[in-house]
């Protein structure tokens, strides 16, 4: 039986991805589920090596971020919302990957798991103050969860490479920040 939504036109996702025919109110049920059940989620994340529809969630999800950059800190900045995330994501699913050798999975499902906690931060980036808590909730909370359950791989190991990571990343941005 066809899922609901699903013509021979559209990219299917699995039951909790986004949902290419119906971009927006797939979005926000997206975002809604990350925030609310990222458990169920992750669990939900089909553990197939498609790219397909986490790399247009991440180019949607870029289209709110670049707003939100553009109110707060201009033309440009807006642009490398707009364009960076993809690329970015490629980095940091080779770097969250070396942390989990030994997984269940390969590299890309690792990379669609990266996909919708960066999708999910994107938008809150450029707020004041909503970046580092959203950047706190992405990398401490959803991608420990989502590598723990996707790969599964120990909690603890996991907690402690994303918190480790996060620590770099963080005192990265600091310094850059005051410089």
């Amino acid at each position: 039986m066809a899922k609901r939504g699903y013509t021979r036109d559209t990219i299917r996702g699995g039951a909790s991805e986004w949902d290419v025919s119906r971009p927006f109110s797939s979005y926000a049920r997206t975002l809604a589920m990350l925030l609310v059940h990222p458990v169920r989620f992750f669990a939900l994340l089909p553990r197939i090596p498609d790219m397909r529809a986490p790399s247009l969630f991440l180019a949607f999800s870029g289209i709110p971020a670049a707003i939100v950059w553009l109110l707060f800190w201009g033309l440009y900045p807006a642009l490398v919302a707009l364009i960076l995330p993809l690329p970015l994501s490629f980095l940091l699913a080779g770097l969250y990957h070396l942390g989990i050798l030994g997984g269940r999975h390969g590299y890309v499902v690792t990379w669609r798991v990266l996909a919708y906690p960066l999708g999910f931060y994107l938008p809150f980036a450029a707020a004041p103050v909503l970046g580092p808590l959203g950047a706190a909730y992405a990398g401490l909370v959803l991608m420990p969860l989502g590598l723990a359950e996707v790969h599964e791989v120990g909690r603890l190991r996991v907690v402690l490479f994303c918190t480790a990571v996060g620590v770099v990343f963080g005192a990265a941005f600091y310094f850059l920040s005051v410089a």
